[in-house]
């Protein structure tokens, strides 16, 4: 061919059936008459990739990783209404990836990012997408764990159950290769591995096939994983590198998380974990909220303590009693922490309604959900220490010194709808799936006095845009769950108990 010596000009799908090829735009005759997906022009793609090929060694990008709009291009076996997004990714020159490669990691982001509107996704979201093409080139473990992921997004979105099965094949490999890398103390500290168990644990939760508790375990065990590299590495390392700082702050939220399913009080609320990674840097309004997150899971064991039955009467009350201290420190800093934010989340006119909530943007809908689930955690668990009755009966959504716990449930109820909308791709799910599991934890408690709101999250589980792996993830959270006992005995007063002995809270 004139203009490249030695090399077709041809799409990428005719040069590898060695075909010819009519050049036609932007898909070729030839793949139009056969009904195959036409891979395009790219005359200086060399394809290497082999999957059974020898780690070669890393080599630094050519030029710069990001995110260009292009036009979209056909795929035969994609609906009109699933055509590519707005956006493509552009991997680094020196990967000298294969176009399947780029086109399985631009379906993962693509289903992940809402519609592919980079500017639409919150915060976490856009970190997540800005580092991972880099970060991919640099371990095998987070190459083989995208590749599962864009494969099984792939085979989601043509129907292609080939896909599925290499998805899982690739999980797997990835599994593998994460073993090996955890054994190398140089790429078991590197910031693409700390993107490993994110992208294994969203893995679980989009395309985990056991719909039981082992699924929820499953995105559990990743958690904990992320949060065993992210320790191994120290705080003050999270100051010195700006990707390994915004990696690190990211996945704070999802980290508290696993604390909290565990119910085991957490490293990351200590004073060194709460300043070190920051150094200089200013803090956000998520870091300022994520600092007050961490004193929940405390609070949690302490709780689950007082549940198991074991303590005497007098040690039970005088635990009691120290986590009432605690929750009500966490509730003066929240209250000092909306004050100060009040810009950063929204508050819905009507408080108490059954309409459902519409958000002014997909980032303040994100970050007001955090806001609201963490105050159900800290007024729900100061509720049980107190033990505030919780009767058929007791449908109240206020107490006289602090707000309560129902308030907060009603408003994530009203806003799974929104959340779950279709156009917030899985980003929007992934992010309320944990607030919807702790609404749903609650409102079980006192069906008659939730139930209108139970329904309200019943009919946005049963939309059928919503992913069906959302729901079966959620399912399985739930199995998952502990339910606490009703309080049995006189409720005490909350606001007396924390001035008449502060330093109490030594006892968590």
């Amino acid at each position: 061919m004139v203009g490249v010596p030695g090399r077709s000009k041809g799409c990428v799908t005719c040069r590898k059936r060695k075909k010819g090829c009519d050049l036609a735009k932007p898909a070729c005759g030839q793949c139009n008459e056969r009904g195959i997906v036409c891979g395009g022009y790219d005359s200086d793609r060399i394809f290497i990739y082999q999957a059974n090929e020898k780690r070669k060694k890393d080599t630094p990008p050519a030029r710069e990783t990001r995110l260009v709009p292009v036009k979209n291009a056909p795929h035969a076996n994609i609906s009109a209404s699933r055509q590519p997004r707005p956006f493509s990714v552009v991997l680094p020159e020196a990967l000298q990836r294969s176009a399947y490669t780029e086109k399985v990691l631009d379906a993962f982001i693509s289903m992940y990012i809402p519609h592919g509107e980079y500017r639409a996704s919150n915060a976490d979201s856009q970190g997540f997408v800005d580092v991972l093409p880099l970060m991919i080139i640099r371990d095998r473990a987070l190459q083989m764990a995208v590749l599962a992921i864009g494969t099984a997004a792939l085979g989601r979105t043509t129907e292609d159950p080939n896909l599925n099965c290499q998805a899982s094949t690739l999980y797997g490999k990835a599994l593998t290769e994460t073993a090996v890398a955890l054994r190398d103390p140089i790429r078991a500290n590197s910031e693409a591995m700390m993107l490993v168990p994110r992208t294994m644990a969203l893995f679980e939760i989009l395309f985990g096939a056991d719909k039981s508790v082992d699924q929820a375990t499953s995105w559990l065990s990743h958690a904990i994983g992320e949060m065993a590299l992210i320790i191994s590495r120290g705080p003050a390392s999270f100051s010195k590198d700006d990707a390994a700082h915004s990696l690190f702050v990211n996945a704070r939220f999802r980290l508290l998380i696993s604390a909290v399913r565990t119910r085991k009080a957490t490293i990351l609320n200590t004073p060194e974990w709460k300043t070190l990674p920051w150094g200089s840097i200013p803090k956000t309004a998520n870091d300022t909220l994520c600092d007050i997150f961490c004193g929940v899971p405390e609070l949690m064991e302490a709780m689950e303590l007082i549940v198991s039955g074991t303590l005497s009467p007098k040690r039970e009350e005088r635990l009691r009693t120290a986590i009432i201290t605690k929750a009500w420190a966490l509730h003066l800093q929240l209250q000092d922490w909306i004050v100060t934010n009040r810009a950063e989340v929204y508050t819905p006119e009507i408080l108490d309604s059954m309409v459902p909530l519409t958000f002014p943007s997909l980032e303040i809908a994100c970050q007001t959900v955090r806001y609201w689930v963490i105050a159900l955690l800290i007024y729900s668990n100061l509720d049980f220490a107190a033990n505030v009755p919780e009767t058929p009966t007791s449908w109240t959504t206020t107490h006289p010194d602090r707000p309560h716990p129902r308030m907060f449930a009603r408003l994530l109820a009203r806003s799974a709808s929104y959340l779950f909308q279709e156009r917030h791709g899985i980003m929007g799910a992934t992010a309320m799936s944990f607030p919807l599991g702790m609404t749903l934890f609650y409102m079980s408690r006192n069906r008659a006095a939730d139930g209108p709101y139970l329904g309200m999250i019943m009919k946005a589980w049963n939309d059928p845009n919503l992913p069906s792996a959302i729901r079966d993830f959620l399912a399985s959270l739930k199995q998952g769950q502990k339910m606490p006992p009703l309080p049995p005995k006189v409720p005490v007063q909350v606001n007396q108990v924390y001035r008449q002995d502060p330093t109490v809270q030594t006892a968590l």
